[in-house]
């Protein structure tokens, strides 16, 4: 996972808790000591966060674990995981399938879908 990535995810999962719990961005600055700015940079994975942001920020949120606050790692892949290949065949190998799933799970994922428990 790159770098904006982990950025995009960790905003959007910011943005999202916030929006749950009926919070504005300057609601959520003067929780921690930051500008609505910050937070709306944050949010979109425009800002890098400092760790103790990410404390006061998880615990503004109400998550009961930092950990809840951060982008899922992604899973381990051995080399060639990611070499799908569908020819002239309308036939799908079941690996295919497999990898298929996870590569539109992932890119999903990544738009920001809803995180499990929340």
């Amino acid at each position: 996972m790159s770098d904006a990535a982990i950025y995009a995810a960790f905003g959007k999962a910011v943005s999202v808790r916030r929006k749950e719990l009926g919070l504005t961005q300057a609601a959520l600055a003067a929780q921690v000591g930051m500008s609505r700015a910050s937070i709306a940079n944050i949010e979109s994975g425009r800002q890098n966060v400092l760790l103790h942001h990410v404390y006061s920020l998880a615990a503004a949120l109400k998550f009961a674990k930092v950990s809840e606050l951060l982008p899922t790692p992604p899973k381990d892949q051995t080399p060639g995981d990611t070499d799908v290949r569908i020819t002239g065949s309308n036939s799908v190998t079941a690996r295919e399938k497999i990898l298929l799933n996870d590569l539109i799970t992932a890119a999903m994922g990544s738009r920001g879908s809803a995180r499990p428990g929340s």
